[in-house]
């Protein structure tokens, strides 16, 4: 795809991330055409959503991969739409957190382990 004929949008996202410390770093929203793709970088990690119909569907790809990483309490707020400066102007979008895997929910694995006693003292 033609870089030239793209669009960006920049977001905030602020949240906890998967060392329960607070951050708060630009993502963008880049489209080409009628595709969209988000983009994060943060510290050394670096994600780039794959192509997606919607800027929503590309920024909620992003939310879910963080949260499946373990950041939690995310949020967003746009900041520029294309070369135009937002500001505060734009509300934030807060993404509730995945549920907690259930305690009575064990994978086969550790169920083996512990019919065998395994690791019991």
């Amino acid at each position: 795809m033609d870089p030239q004929s793209s669009l960006t949008n920049v977001y905030h996202i602020s949240g906890i991330d998967d060392r329960e410390r607070g951050f708060n770093r630009q993502a963008q929203v880049i489209a080409y055409g009628d595709a969209y793709r988000a983009r994060l970088r943060y510290e050394a990690l670096q994600i780039e959503v794959e192509f997606v119909d919607t800027e929503d569907a590309a920024l909620q790809r992003l939310i879910h991969t963080l949260q499946a990483r373990g950041y939690t309490q995310l949020r967003t707020q746009r900041i520029f739409q294309g070369e135009q400066y937002l500001g505060n102007q734009e509300l934030w979008v807060d993404y509730p957190d995945p549920d907690p895997p259930d305690a009575q929910s064990v994978s086969w694995f550790l169920r083996v382990r512990q019919f065998l006693g395994i690791g019991k003292k």
